[in-house]
């Protein structure tokens, strides 16, 4: 039987410097190097590249809570699902209502992404920006942000405190064709509110690459709110200690602690008979 093993980063894989430690690093890689499939599902986009450096993924990998698949041995996004035009006019006029316009994610015929923002709230968003203002075609302030007849909204994300952000969300939950994850940073005591299509999903995109790569099952690895829908789809179910309680509720083993390269010594553990 062949295993698809699909861990989330930040709080999972990473330690509290959002980095891999060395012993992580070459457990998996050399696991990957034996023929073990593994691969990644996070939240950050382009980002994640230059972080997975090392590890030796071959697999494709999810981003942005399952709106873009990347293809590591392509060097290309292969699957992107954005949202409908109506659908994104309704977020941003949700979102101008609470001064909320932060960070708009668009895709070109390409896949190359473009964001605009009208405003950086606070210190996580501008620190947010000026480390990710490069890792894209175009990363710019507007004045006044709208949808164009030939734009592709895939994604919007802000960082705020749960209760500034929890009626944007409960508000977002209601309109259609767009779904929202409300979660807390793992290194601040802010919280991260993303909208996408409902179409897309952590769950969505790790079921996508199980059929690419024609795994029988699916052993998931998470830690936050927007890893559950992840971890109700897969077979085996897996959190670290340190999860959120309402993951570790859903999870059908719970490990060591993030930050102990518990992610690798399971993998370790359950492959070494067949590595």
């Amino acid at each position: 039987m062949s295993t698809l093993y699909i861990s989330d980063l930040d709080g999972t894989l990473l330690n509290k410097d959002a980095r891999l430690t060395e012993k992580t690093k070459n457990i998996i890689s050399s696991l990957i190097k034996k023929g073990v499939m593994f691969t990644a599902a996070t939240a950050r986009s382009k980002s994640s590249i230059k972080i997975l450096e090392g590890l030796g993924l071959t697999l494709p990998f999810v981003q942005l809570n399952g709106v873009l698949i990347y293809d590591f041995t392509k060097d290309k996004y292969i699957d992107c699902t954005h949202i409908e035009s109506s659908s994104a006019e309704k977020v941003i006029k949700i979102l101008k209502k609470y001064d909320r316009m932060s960070f708009m994610y668009k895709v070109d015929d390409e896949y190359g992404i473009h964001v605009e923002f009208e405003k950086l709230r606070n210190e996580p968003e501008r620190k947010f920006f000026l480390s990710r203002q490069n890792d894209y075609r175009s990363f710019v302030r507007s004045d006044h942000i709208e949808i164009k007849n030939t734009d592709k909204v895939i994604y919007f994300t802000m960082v705020d405190t749960y209760a500034r952000l929890l009626p944007i969300h409960k508000e977002i939950e209601l309109t259609e064709g767009v779904s929202s994850t409300l979660y807390s940073d793992n290194y601040s005591d802010l919280y991260y509110l993303e909208i996408f299509s409902s179409n897309a999903s952590k769950s969505a995109g790790m079921l996508k690459i199980k059929d690419m790569v024609g795994a029988d099952r699916v052993v998931a690895f998470g830690d936050n709110c927007n890893d559950i829908d992840m971890l109700k789809s897969a077979d085996v179910a897996v959190a670290v200690k340190d999860a959120a309680e309402e993951v570790k509720a859903v999870a059908d083993i719970v490990i060591g602690n993030s930050f102990d390269d518990s992610v690798a010594e399971f993998l370790l553990n359950e492959c070494s008979d067949r590595c």
